[in-house]
């Protein structure tokens, strides 16, 4: 059980995410949180509104938990304690590390709260397949301690501003006046550090070089990235312009039925007012109903004005407006270990992982010029003449988001990534040797899967470019569609996701590539195992548990003993399976059980493996801590994600190391913000190129490097 460090917990007030109307407050965004998660820590620390209401801390001198109010004189104690470089952990560390040094510094005269000297609960629970949520995390491991329910009330009540009545004009209320629920408010405080604490002790501490790679991911959190304002407030304004014009169309449309695209119980009524009925209104339902071909043209439009409104690009440029720091910079973009599955890296604000990389239809190239030439457009703030050069005005706004992360006076960015880096990861751990030699030589995997799964020789792809400067038809159609639904296991569903619809008659052909696909695979497809083995051609099987599913299973079975295959190691230990990669991190499955059911090949009894895991998908069932289902190929992709997540951590060490200011990083692609001419592509690649030990033989490399005042996606 991990040693409790110092433990500190702030409760502030903001009106941050507010405006004020004249006669009352209202988000800036109606139907979202406000506050810290509609602009970002960094920017709400900044208001000019926001303050400190308390501080509890915990410095385990035996006093056991302190509380400091603004009433009373400073808390030299802890002062001391941080002067001599005593750590300090806290549930999502950032957020008082940007208060302590806001406010804290800037209107109380604190001394400043040094970054290394923080650590954070929720980035433990995060590593260790636990939710970051404080009320999650504590429910996931039964904390004897948990958070206080009552302190939604008291947050509402005493940390946003107040709607003022005829009877009580007061804009807001503080806990220092409030004789009634003030002392809960402190009380409240007291409690979450003693909870953070206990929920603490149940959580291993991250590895020492996790421990250095979360301080690397706090510091590019804490740079930030510039952003170009003037491009933003030039996209911001005609995205207003089209939410006008397609509100007043819906207006229309509906005769007054429906206001605006977010009424969708008013949009679901209309529709099967005009005898089209939606199961529900989800974003997925949306977009497969727009391919009806027997969807009323009416119909048809509602919907389109509905997901244009409700589109990411929409979302995404609100979002850096509200978030970005009074310097330019956006900040607290990156949260470490955000995916309990894997660790990798997810993004908050601007969600960067999802980020287009190109812009409207209309343009055939998408590159730096073009966008310079879209912004341009967009700088005269006039729809009319922005849909009359690109047609949709919502698409070459979504084009250009990319191009809005920018250097800063002075700077420049340089950017690379790594080249198919899961195809190669996956290649390497199944020991696909016939895939690693490509990735060795030519790396032209769309190329060579197309001709295994057609028949059509390797050279023909190779001659057809040459001959005509474009890609051969079935490199996208069978070769990249295969590359992207297969390699976990992906069967005819993952094809369609990826496009096979548009380029195979039915569903029969798509199983045949996908057979085929696998044949030429067969390391891979061990490398999924599972629990029955078939004999040749026949439907004859023989039970047998092998490759990581059967490792995971077998790990299940016998607690406390260690299986493997391939180098990935399966143990439970504590009610909680591990996969140890090679990397020597561990992945975390709680409540690990085999629940029985059919083997959907042989019909005979097998077992189906499951888990208690945070799920943030509602397209995959229930939110929250919730029982999870996994199988072979699933595993397997949790462990290629992983690896070359380890891949890329390494690479941002050494960058970090070197002195080599990180901006912006997503899954295999890594960005620095340099001085000009000071440091270019080659010494970018050089560092991301050296591999660590484990995995030295990974036929990695990054290639393709750019260096320019834009983010952009070559």
């Amino acid at each position: 059980m991990p040693d409790n460090l110092a433990t500190i917990d702030f409760e502030t007030y903001s009106e941050a995410g507010y405006k004020w109307t004249g006669a009352k407050w209202e988000k800036v965004v109606k139907g979202q949180k406000p506050a810290i998660g509609l602009v970002g820590a960094h920017a709400y620390a900044e208001h000019p509104s926001t303050e400190i209401l308390c501080l509890a801390y915990d410095l385990l001198d035996g006093r056991g938990p302190q509380l400091w109010t603004p009433s009373g004189p400073p808390p030299r104690d802890l002062f001391d304690y941080v002067a001599g470089g005593g750590l300090l952990e806290a549930t999502n560390s950032q957020f008082e590390f940007v208060i302590w040094n806001g406010p804290g510094v800037k209107k109380l005269g604190w001394p400043p709260l040094p970054l290394e000297q923080l650590r954070d609960v929720a980035a433990k629970a995060r590593s260790w397949g636990l939710p970051g949520s404080r009320a999650l995390m504590g429910k996931a491991i039964g904390s004897a301690i948990q958070k206080d329910k009552d302190g939604t009330r008291l947050i509402n009540k005493f940390s946003i501003p107040r709607k003022p009545t005829k009877n009580d004009p007061r804009l807001r209320i503080e806990p220092a006046t409030d004789v009634d629920d003030g002392p809960l408010m402190y009380a409240y405080c007291l409690t979450d550090v003693t909870s953070e604490m206990a929920d603490s002790r149940q959580i291993p501490d991250l590895s020492p070089f996790e421990e250095k790679l979360f301080l690397v991911d706090q510091k590019i959190n804490n740079r930030g990235v510039a952003i170009d304002l003037e491009g933003v407030r030039n996209c911001s304004e005609i995205l207003k312009q089209v939410e006008f014009r397609y509100t007043a169309e819906l207006q229309g449309i509906t005769n007054g039925a429906v206001q605006s695209h977010n009424e969708l119980q008013k949009i679901g009524n209309w529709l099967a007012g005009h005898g089209f009925t939606m199961p529900n209104m989800q974003k997925d339902t949306i977009v497969d109903m727009l391919e009806n071909p027997n969807l009323p043209p009416l119909c048809r439009r509602v919907l389109e004005i509905r997901v244009a409104l409700n589109s990411a690009a929409v979302k995404k440029l609100g979002a850096i407006e509200r978030a970005v720091s009074s310097d330019g910079r956006l900040r607290g973009m990156f949260v470490f270990a955000g995916a309990t599955r894997t660790q990798r890296w997810t993004s908050q604000i601007a969600q960067l992982q999802n980020m287009r990389s190109r812009g409207p239809a209309t343009v055939a190239k998408w590159d730096s010029d073009a966008v310079e030439s879209a912004l341009a457009v967009i700088g005269t703030r006039d729809l009319d003449t922005v849909e009359a050069v690109y047609g949709s005005a919502l698409d070459v706004v979504g084009g250009c988001l990319r191009g809005l992360f920018v250097a800063g006076p002075g700077r420049e960015l340089v950017c690379s990534d790594y080249s198919a880096i899961e195809a190669v990861g996956l290649a390497q751990l199944a020991g696909e040797q016939w895939r690693l030699e490509v990735f060795r030589t030519h790396r032209k995997i769309y190329e060579m899967s197309a001709a295994k799964i057609s028949g059509v020789p390797f050279e023909e792809f190779i001659e057809h470019k040459a001959r005509t400067g474009d890609h051969h038809p079935l490199r996208k159609r069978i070769g990249k569609v295969a590359e992207l639904a297969s390699g976990y296991q992906g069967w005819v569903g993952a094809w369609q996701h990826f496009g096979a619809d548009e380029y195979f008659d039915d569903e029969k052909d798509i199983k045949e590539a996908i057979l085929k696909w696998r044949a030429e695979s067969p390391a891979i497809v061990e490398f999924w195992g599972g629990q029955y083995r078939q004999r040749g051609d026949s439907w004859q099987f023989d039970a047998e548990l092998y490759g990581i599913e059967g490792a995971a299973i077998m790990a299940i079975l016998s607690p406390g003993k260690v299986y493997g295959y391939r180098g990935i190691q399966y143990g439970v230990f504590d009610d909680v399976l591990y996969c140890r990669l090679p990397s020597g991190r561990r992945l975390a499955y709680h409540e690990p059980r085999l629940d029985p059911c059919e083997h959907k090949l042989a019909r005979l009894p097998a077992y189906k493996i499951t888990y208690m895991g945070h799920n943030t998908d509602s397209t995959k069932g229930a939110i929250g801590w919730v029982r999870l289902e996994t199988w072979g190929g699933k595993l397997v992709e949790n462990i290629v994600q992983a690896a070359c997540r380890d891949r890329l951590a390494y690479a941002l060490y050494l960058l970090d190391a070197a002195g080599v200011p990180v901006v912006l990083h997503v899954h295999d692609e890594i960005v620095c913000e340099t001085e000009v001419g000071t440091f270019g592509v080659d010494e970018l690649e050089g560092i991301m190129g050296q591999a660590p030990p484990w995995a030295s033989e990974w036929p990695i490399v990054a290639s393709g490097g750019w260096r320019g005042h834009r983010f952009r996606k070559d």
